[in-house]
């Protein structure tokens, strides 16, 4: 008996391209046969198509990883796909801040724009949420989530499809940072593994000497009477970043009268996001709040 399901894992856009040209390849897929939408996370890019038949059940997984959720307004409003959609807690309550940041910042014309904060309000309304861990099943696919690491909320799905068990990762960090645990290795091997890595190919140096490398600058710039000014992304690279810095201040005495500002209104807005899921971070910061 051959069984077939879909998934759409992520459902983002080309940050390189505007209007059409940066959603993924809808046109080669029916959106009413989706069976499940999940999104791992927030924010990245990449671009996935698998489709293969295992010991006799054709496994079918689209899978658009183009900044992750950027996309999904659009699919979710202004196509026929009519089935659920499943976020973690976090990334749900990200989700809204940075896409009507998104659609703020956007400079395009009429024609060009996917959808407008309507929309973005709509699709929420239709989000489901998981706990991780938690299993759940839709149309005949049961799947639950790990954590991934690098970003707050981000997840792995591990999908189970006729007794074929799929590993989506999405963006992962194995190393633990200042507030985030590092991704979990799921307790059994899955039968297909589709992974993130941007950076497998590479290596990088050791989190402190990086670190290290980092405050001397700005030691540096500030002892000869100069001002430092570090562009980050407002979700998860400008909490590392402040909580790098709190502590470097904090074991310079010399620098306590030196001020540090945040200048980002949406950075300001998902730090409250932060305060609000402290029981998904790592034990150090639980063990400042509690």
């Amino acid at each position: 008996m051959t069984i077939w399901k879909t998934i759409l894992f992520d459902c983002g856009i080309h940050p390189a391209y505007s209007g059409m040209a940066a959603l993924p390849y809808f046109d080669e897929i029916d959106p009413s046969t989706i069976d499940v939408l999940l999104v791992t996370q927030v924010w990245n890019k990449a671009s996935y198509l698998l489709k293969g038949k295992v010991k006799g059940r054709l496994l079918q997984c689209f899978i658009f990883h183009l900044d992750h959720t950027a996309s999904l307004p659009y699919f979710m409003e202004k196509t026929i796909f009519k089935g659920p959609v499943f976020l973690t807690h976090a990334t749900k309550a990200i989700y809204k801040f940075l896409l009507s940041d998104y659609v703020k910042m956007s400079k395009v014309s009429i024609e060009d724009i996917l959808y407008d904060e309507q929309d973005i309000l709509l699709s929420m309304d239709k989000i489901e949420v998981i706990d991780f861990h938690q299993t759940l099943e839709v149309n005949g696919i049961q799947f639950w989530c790990y954590t991934a690491g690098h970003v707050l909320g981000a997840a792995m799905f591990m999908a189970d499809i006729a007794g074929v068990r799929v590993l989506y990762t999405g963006d992962y960090s194995r190393e633990e940072d200042c507030h985030l645990c590092a991704a979990e290795i799921p307790q059994f091997s899955p039968d297909i593994y589709i992974i993130e890595s941007t950076y497998g190919v590479q290596l990088h140096q050791p989190r402190n000497v990086r670190e290290k490398r980092f405050t001397d600058v700005i030691h540096s710039t500030i002892s000869q009477g100069g001002r430092v000014l570090i562009p980050a992304f407002a979700l998860g690279c400008a909490q590392e970043l402040l909580l790098i810095l709190d502590e470097y201040w904090s074991n310079h005495p010399e620098l306590h009268n030196i001020p540090i500002y945040y200048a980002s209104p949406l950075a300001k807005r998902c730090m409250a996001v932060y305060q609000t899921y402290i029981n998904s971070m790592n034990e150090r910061i639980r063990n400042q709040y509690f």
